[in-house]
């Protein structure tokens, strides 16, 4: 991570609370992952919002790509578990 998106990120989770800081700092809104479940897709998540579930689960709605149907563009999925992504290289 350059030291300038280091910066903006700390200023960016200075007020979020503790626990979705936590999933923020390592799911950043502005880099591209892919959903481990989806292994052999081509789709892109970008994380868009983090929200604390009832149960105190933390999940994210991402802007996913829409790789089967690209003429549609993509679309939001809610309710994605951060474990479930990694950084698209």
């Amino acid at each position: 991570m350059k030291s300038e998106e280091k910066k903006e990120l700390e200023k960016w989770v200075n007020d979020l609370p503790e626990n979705i800081k936590k999933v923020a700092l390592r799911i950043a809104p502005w880099k591209k992952y892919k959903d481990i479940r989806e292994s052999n897709s081509g789709n892109i998540y970008k994380p868009i919002s983090y929200y604390e579930e009832e149960d105190g689960r933390i999940t994210i709605t991402c802007e996913k790509s829409n790789e089967e149907m690209p003429l549609f563009g993509g679309y939001g999925v809610f309710g994605i578990n951060p474990d479930n992504l990694r950084e698209h290289s």
